[in-house]
């Protein structure tokens, strides 16, 4: 807002648009092209109302008139729906990455008797990378946690990223109550060749 301001200022001043120094004017609608990009985001992440955002681009437009700064009325709406979007947007994104975070190490493994542990393997993602890099971390923490067996349950596709993981580290993975393996089949023991050299 300072900006355009000046800006407007500098415009109308005697000495006419250039700014002291010969230095470059700045741009109103190329800098309220960047600050329609990102005002969405840090008005999320501030926690603004839906009503707080869906008014900023009118309320700046007001402002910036009384500043004295140019507006074009015309884009108005293309800029008012531009921000919403993009709030919209950054708030999903924020909702999911707390979902995501929420199932991390130790949020979704219960300590059991004799090193054994029970995973809840429900990351609500079908991502493949992301289930990967989820029960890559799971299987370094219960390396350091010292961790020999593991229940898993869940989701066939979480499961069995979760279980790949764990016994390549040499934990191994144990039936659920009902007897179903980890990834559909019947349980078999950790193959000694996937045991890493810590693991005895």
């Amino acid at each position: 807002m300072d900006l355009f301001a000046a800006d407007a200022a500098r415009r109308e001043s005697p000495a006419g648009a250039a700014p002291p120094g010969g230095g470059a004017r700045h741009e109103p609608p190329r800098d309220l092209y960047v600050q329609r990009l990102r005002a969405p985001r840090l008005l999320a992440e501030a926690g603004a109302s839906p009503s707080l955002a869906g008014g900023t681009i009118d309320n700046a437009a007001r402002a910036l008139a009384g500043a004295g700064a140019p507006v074009d009325a015309t884009r108005l709406a293309a800029a008012r729906a531009s921000l919403v979007e993009g709030y919209v947007a950054a708030v999903r994104d924020g909702e999911r990455a707390a979902a995501l975070a929420a199932w991390a190490y130790p949020a979704c493994v219960v300590p059991l008797v004799d090193g054994a542990v029970a995973i809840a393997c429900g990351l609500p993602t079908d991502d493949g990378e992301a289930l990967g890099a989820w029960a890559a971390q799971i299987a370094g923490r219960l390396v350091k946690a010292k961790v020999r067996r593991a229940v898993l349950s869940g989701p066939p596709r979480a499961r069995a990223e979760v279980a790949s993981a764990v016994e390549l580290v040499g934990i191994e993975v144990v039936p659920d109550a009902s007897g179903e393996h980890a990834g559909g089949k019947p349980a078999t023991p950790a193959k000694s060749w996937l045991r890493l050299p810590w693991r005895k």
